[in-house]
Formats: C-alpha cells, sequence, structure tokens
C-alpha cells in the first residue's frame, strides 16, 4: 500500500457532504476522508505524520508514527516487525527487538531500555519501506476490522463506518468489553423499542428497527 496522499484543501464543511449512502466499506474518497477526520483528533493535523513519536500521555509507553502506534500496547512492535520482513531484520531497530518484542508481550509501558527510540523511528520513517509498514499495520489491525464490523451490522452510510474506524483507532477492534465489537455488541444488546430516525438506513437489531444515526 502507498502512502496516501492528502488534500489539505478540503474544509471541515466538504467531509460530511462527502459521506454518502452506500454498501459497507468505505470509498476511496470516503476512506481519505476518515483518516484525515481522526487524523485531525489523534495528532491535530489532518496529514499522515510517519516520523511523529514521543512519550505516551496514557502510560503506554512511547507513541509514534502514523495512528500514534504504541510500544506498550504492541502495535509499534507490529510495526516494526513488519518492517523488519521488508529489510530482512537489519535496520534501525535490530538492536532494540528484545526489548520492544518484551514490552509488546507484556503490555509494559516502561521506556527503559527504549532510549533513541524516537530518533529511530524518525530515521525510518524517511523511508518509504517503512511508511508502507505503517500503513499495512493501519489496515490489519484497525481499518479492515472496523469495516468488517461495519458490514456485518449492515451499516451502510459512510459516517458511520467512519466513526467505527475512529473508535478503533481509539479503543482497538477487539471483542473486549472497551474493544469496537464489545461496544457494538453491548450496544445492541439493549436496544428495547423501534428507535426511527432520518437518515434513510435502517437497521434490524434484536427484532427492532434502528435508525442508522
Amino acid at each position: 500500500m502507498k502512502a496516501h496522499i492528502i488534500n489539505p484543501i478540503l474544509g471541515t464543511g466538504v467531509f460530511l457532504s462527502l459521506f454518502t449512502l452506500g454498501s459497507a466499506g468505505l470509498s476511496d474518497c470516503s476512506k481519505n476522508l476518515a483518516f484525515q477526520l481522526t487524523n485531525l483528533f489523534q495528532l491535530d493535523s489532518i496529514q499522515f505524520d510517519y516520523a511523529n513519536c514521543g512519550a505516551d500521555d496514557t502510560g503506554n509507553g512511547y507513541a509514534a508514527g502514523i495512528i500514534n502506534f504504541c510500544t506498550g500496547t504492541g502495535d509499534a512492535w507490529q510495526v516494526i516487525e513488519a518492517y523488519h520482513k521488508i529489510t530482512g531484520g537489519n535496520d534501525e531497530f535490530t538492536s532494540l527487538d528484545k526489548t520492544l518484542a518484551a514490552y509488546a508481550a507484556d503490555g509494559n509501558g516502561s521506556t527503559s531500555g527504549l532510549e533513541g527510540f524516537c530518533e529511530l523511528w524518525a530515521k525510518a520513517s524517511k523511508k518509504q519501506e517503512f511508511m508502507d509498514a505503517q500503513n499495512q499495520v493501519l489496515e490489519a489491525l484497525y481499518f479492515n476490522p472496523s469495516q468488517e464490523y461495519a458490514d456485518s451490522n449492515s451499516l451502510k452510510l459512510s459516517v458511520t463506518q467512519a466513526q467505527l474506524y475512529d473508535t478503533a483507532i481509539s479503543h482497538g477492534a477487539s471483542n473486549s468489553s472497551n474493544g469496537l465489537g464489545g461496544m457494538i455488541s453491548l450496544t445492541n444488546s439493549r436496544f428495547s423499542r423501534d428507535i426511527p430516525g432520518n437518515s434513510t438506513s435502517t437497521l434490524q437489531i434484536g427484532g427492532y428497527n434502528i435508525d442508522e444515526i
């Protein structure tokens, strides 16, 4: 996957007007807009910042790259593993592999033993191979699962599909109580009556008619 080309000319007023009714799974245009909106909340910019890196303010080690991959949650290590597959394992991060793998496995938010990590991340981010690795993990861990949830729940509005992607970025896409799958299951279990609306998309959940928005 190549780096996404972001159009900075599009204003926020254009975003929602371009989110339209369609089949499950965002179109390329709507996907690009969804990425921009999430980037704005995550990194204060609509651009992907591949070299971004700093201490995570929630205690998950270092947060780095286009969606703040974290060393303490393991997705930063998955990016580096994907990069290793491209480089053959001989690259900027090789000396930190043991510590990164251990912290990822344990969910350890320590930065001890990771001195120079952000400098290495910034250096690697100048290479297309490392940008590709970040794109691959974003798609595999967050975007694709979020759209599979949209498909399985018959969600057709791209604004809804984009919200699922944003939630996956913030909470993960797992079925745990705090993950996207768990949130969807809990929400669906709590409908006890029809909920009408004007979104043009009506869902059948637990025998009730639920407007998508």
